[in-house]
């Protein structure tokens, strides 16, 4: 994927888990669809493209 130059928002959800005080697991979890969507990238289009080609050569 070319630069795209321009700026953009990133969503993300961070989850800490705590125990006797102490951190003891951390999740993020950052919406790359979101990401990719504002650059002009259409993931969805290019997975649905992979396996047409996929089942071709199958």
């Amino acid at each position: 994927i070319a630069p795209a130059g321009q700026k953009i928002t990133m969503r993300s959800l961070d989850f800490w888990r705590c125990e006797n005080g102490l951190i003891r697991e951390n999740w993020v979890l950052v919406d790359l669809l979101h990401v990719y969507r504002q650059i002009g990238v259409d993931v969805l289009a290019r997975m649905r493209e992979f396996n047409k080609a996929r089942r071709v050569s199958a």
